[in-house]
């Protein structure tokens, strides 16, 4: 198992919520394109992902509380292939073996993975299948701003 925290292929949220004091409840949208992770990789000369790899995706802030998950297939992936998702210690927090080859549009929603980051958290993706190269999905946490830069606050 190699544990990657490069962003090859894709975009890493940055630390921090779309949320202020005003609107404390953001989505945190994840789309991992495996086929474009592969070609990143291939192009940079880095190593193919393998089963058993994590790759860090994403980071909740500190005082983020992820209410729910989704994960939605937007392409399938051809063959037998599946993912896990949480953060370290609960790697299968907001998904355990989704199904990447299952029917396009499929949707699997978590709503008992709920869960208070006391410090900046790293969101992990676990690759469960050799040779994911062509699988697309989007993974959405629902998160509430308990207490992460509640941003400057007007005078009455």
């Amino acid at each position: 198992m190699v544990a990657y925290t490069d962003s090859l292929g894709f975009y890493k949220n940055s630390i921090g919520l779309n949320s202020n004091y005003t609107n404390r409840v953001s989505v945190v949208e994840i789309d991992i394109d495996f086929r474009k992770i592969a070609a990143a990789r291939l192009a940079a000369g880095a190593t193919a992902l393998a089963a058993t790899d994590t790759l860090v995706i994403g980071t909740l802030p500190k005082g983020s509380y992820v209410v729910a998950a989704a994960l939605t297939l937007v392409r399938a992936e051809g063959a037998s292939a599946t993912i896990d998702v949480g953060v370290s210690g609960s790697a299968t927090l907001w998904a355990n073996s989704f199904d990447l080859n299952a029917a396009v549009g499929t949707t699997v929603g978590v709503t008992n993975g709920a869960r208070y980051q006391t410090a900046d958290t790293e969101i992990l993706m676990t690759i469960d299948t050799n040779s994911t190269d062509v699988a697309r999905v989007k993974i959405a946490l629902a998160t509430v701003n308990m207490g992460a830069d509640l941003g400057a606050i007007p005078s009455a």
